[in-house]
């Protein structure tokens, strides 16, 4: 019933706004998602990855060098100088399992990207989502400050009529008029806030067409690890682990195979061509791996502190949204309670002073009553719907 309510609601705003050709949440997101600027940063960490996963396939762990090398002598007592020249290359080579590593960190970096996308997708939801129902309460704000004017000019014409017949003193429409004035500057004000929601929404969603604001439908609380936040998160920690993993075998050094060709030319003795091959084998030394693997243990640690402690604040805030939208619920229902009361109290108070039972500034105080608590009731459902939202974005459920 509240759901139906709500839609009535909707239904009810200015016929202006519902000719307008709008948009709905679902569709802005999809619009605005590919404009959004943090998609660069989701590009370039996907093209972190394949580097990465690329290095990890190839056979050497770090560029080759080439090695050339010249020198030459004169022995003691001989005749003519001795010439060496050489030549070759240098191939870093993978350790054992550190390959394998690398293509496990490019995999952590993937999903990160993949993670970065959803959680891209899921603050945009919540900046549409928010903005799409300020535009819909500064319409029902409109809409209900328009149909007070309506009203309250219905009551001019009345009290127009009784001071022609004598029945009211002249001085009551004076009274009115200062009513309508304030209803006028009301409405301006609602109009002023509309079009600054609107400006709010355009900037957000990159759109002009206004939002269509439905109600949506409660759904189910939801395990933490389906949460944008704390995905990306969890996925952040076990990229510190991987990094943590392939620095650590890259501290202790890296192995590393010579090729070299070398000429020797002396005055006494042929000519000599050599092919030398050579096997670089770093010694462990506990200091320098301990050094890197610190920062690394450091960096993993602080992946995993954020995580606990973004755990702990979601589920502070899915509280608070719960606790909103029980508060919104009870709120509205007491509101529209007061403003079908208000109403009943000001149709009495018009039958009063049309038989000259209720002084004119008494039945202005009974209009301004009704005016704000019918304000406050059209809002009061629109406010219920806001915090469905808000409680579906806590859970991390797009429009």
């Amino acid at each position: 019933m509240k759901h139906r309510a709500l839609l009535i609601l909707l239904l009810s705003l200015p016929a202006l706004a519902l000719a307008e050709d709008r948009i709905g949440l679902a569709d802005a997101l999809r619009q605005a998602l590919p404009q959004a600027p943090e998609q660069a940063l989701v590009e370039a960490r996907q093209g972190e990855a394949q580097a990465i996963q690329a290095q990890a396939e190839g056979p050497l762990a770090a560029p080759p060098a080439l090695v050339l090398g010249s020198q030459g002598g004169r022995d003691q007592g001989g005749f003519g100088e001795y010439r060496e020249w050489s030549a070759g290359v240098e191939l870093p080579l993978w350790r054992s399992g550190q390959a394998d590593a690398q293509g496990r960190l490019a995999s952590r970096i993937d999903g990160q990207a993949r993670e970065d996308q959803r959680l891209i997708a899921w603050e945009l939801a919540g900046q549409l989502r928010e903005a799409a129902w300020q535009v819909a309460l500064a319409e029902a704000a409109v809409a209900a400050q328009e149909a007070a004017s309506q009203e309250a000019r219905q009551g001019q014409e009345r009290l127009t009529r009784l001071v022609a017949l004598g029945e009211r003193p002249r001085a009551d429409l004076v009274t009115l008029d200062g009513v309508l004035l304030e209803l006028d500057t009301q409405l301006e004000v609602a109009h002023a806030e509309l079009r600054q929601a609107l400006a709010t929404w355009r900037r957000v969603s990159r759109q002009e067409a206004p939002p269509t604001v439905t109600a949506e439908a409660l759904t189910t609380e939801r395990p933490l690890d389906e949460l944008p936040p704390w995905t990306q998160a969890r996925q952040s920690l076990e990229r510190a682990r991987a990094e943590r993993e392939t620095g650590v075998l890259a501290a202790k050094g890296t192995p590393a195979l010579g090729l070299m060709a070398r000429h020797e030319q002396s005055p006494d003795s042929p000519t000599r061509e050599a092919l030398a091959l050579n096997l670089s084998l770093p010694l462990p030394w506990e200091r320098h791996r301990q050094a890197a693997e610190a920062a690394l243990r450091y960096a993993e640690t602080e992946a995993a502190v954020r995580l606990e402690r973004l755990a702990r604040e979601w589920q502070g805030q899915r509280q608070q949204a719960a606790l909103g939208l029980e508060a919104a619920r009870k709120q509205a229902e007491l509101v529209q309670r007061r403003a079908q009361s208000a109403r009943e109290e000001l149709r009495l108070a018009g039958r009063r002073l049309e038989e000259g039972e209720m002084d004119t500034l008494d039945y202005v105080n009974v209009m301004r009553r009704t005016f704000e608590a019918e304000r406050a009731a059209r809002l009061g459902q629109l406010e219920v719907g806001r915090w469905i939202a808000r409680f579906n974005q806590a859970q991390g459920v797009l429009p």
